[in-house]
């Protein structure tokens, strides 16, 4: 079983940005040492507050992460695509996968309401779903295509590519790109990923996305959703892809869960360090990530009261936390990979309030005590579930 990690932001502090950069690299260092499989990094702008402050550049950062480990893989999680322009998206990840000899997992999201979403692109606001939406799908089809094929030519509703009227040298017609007038008609990136293909994963929970996604053959990963709906999102995955790739995919196949995670020595001491700051992140999300609760469970999973307990107890009740001890977490991760065939499982480290040294702690529990319980897990039989 594949384990991977988020780093620790200080979410919601006002705190020493050349502290966190140490504290970023020596736990990349870490995350090395206790053999996890790779490291997400987020996207976030406009952090004056704390809120959210883990930096605005998840490609660049990846470089620097680089070099302090010459094993993990480095993943986004994820580039939103809205803010970003789509050949620049393009020529960064397959630089970033050419520097690190293949070890890129591009992680790719449409964005949350933020005070960040309409200021790179006025049709990023995520308050206009289906403009957003309409943006992401248009700038995915073209980093696809730069990412995928020798040559490409787009023209949709935001942009053009070759973008004008453009004759090169004639020294240097080629016919790949070139028409008889020596016009650019197709273009190509440079240096082309060193994965063929780079594997691309989508922070994506509804249902839709998850199609979507499927059909492309992109992974997904998901954070805050029950056993439950992710189930009937990762069916909904299997099924599709199978129809559309033409061979048959196993539940899970390609797919991934990110969870909230903190481990203490007793259940007492994990849940009473968690507790408030992860109350406080939900009260933060409540403008877009973390807001419909109900969308988390499915309803033979929700009882009566449920939406009545505070965030950090109905998330606790639901299994959306990997908080507690080494025995009980292991316990949850079983569930994961025995019901769903998880395989693959991202820790969320950014709950409010915790120390790096309570984060450094948590993270040597879960990989001395949990991780080595799944490594040589086989993979579950869900054939009579699905």
């Amino acid at each position: 079983m594949r384990f991977d990690s988020t780093l620790y932001y200080h979410v919601g502090e006002d705190y020493s940005w050349p502290t966190l950069f140490d504290e970023m690299h020596e736990t990349v260092g870490l995350l090395d040492e206790l053999d996890f499989g790779g490291v997400w990094l987020a996207e976030h702008h406009f952090a004056w507050d704390g809120w959210y402050r883990s930096g605005s550049n998840p490609i660049l950062f990846g470089a620097d992460v680089a070099r302090y480990s010459d094993r993990l893989r480095i993943g986004q999680c994820g580039i939103i695509l809205p803010d970003w322009h789509p050949l620049r998206v393009a020529e960064d990840i397959a630089f970033l996968d050419q520097m690190t000899r293949g070890r890129v997992d591009f992680g790719i999201a449409p964005g949350i309401n933020s005070r960040a979403c309409m200021q790179f692109h006025e049709a990023a606001d995520r308050r206009n779903r289906p403009r957003n939406q309409a943006l992401f799908e248009e700038n995915l089809e073209v980093i696809l295509a730069a990412l995928n094929q020798e040559t490409f030519s787009h023209q949709g509703e935001f942009y053009r590519f070759p973008a004008g009227e453009w004759t090169d040298n004639p020294m240097v017609h080629d016919p790949r790109f070139h028409n008889e007038d020596g016009e650019l008609v197709r273009m190509a990136i440079s240096p082309r990923p060193y994965q063929n293909p780079i594997p691309i994963y989508q922070m994506a929970e509804s249902p839709g996305s998850i199609e979507r996604a499927a059909r492309r053959g992109i992974g997904t990963m998901s954070q805050s959703l029950s056993a439950g709906r992710i189930r009937e999102n990762w069916e909904i995955y299997r099924d599709t892809a199978t129809e559309a790739h033409g061979r048959p995919f196993a539940l899970g196949e390609g797919l991934s869960v990110m969870r909230p995670a903190y481990i203490a020595e007793t259940r007492e001491e994990a849940e009473r360090d968690a507790r408030h700051g992860f109350n406080l992140l939900g009260q933060w999300g409540s403008i877009g990530l973390y807001k419909q609760w109900q969308g988390m469970v499915t309803e033979d999973e929700a009882e009566e009261g449920d939406f009545d307990l505070d965030f950090f107890d109905f998330q606790i009740k639901h299994g959306l936390l990997l908080i507690g001890t080494p025995d009980s977490v292991s316990e949850q991760i079983e569930r994961l990979r025995s019901e769903l065939n998880c395989a693959h499982l991202a820790l969320f480290l950014n709950i409010p309030l915790l120390s790096y040294e309570q984060v450094t702690r948590s993270l040597r529990l879960f990989g001395e005590e949990i991780m080595p319980k799944f490594a040589d897990a086989p993979a579950a039989d869900v054939r009579a579930s699905a």
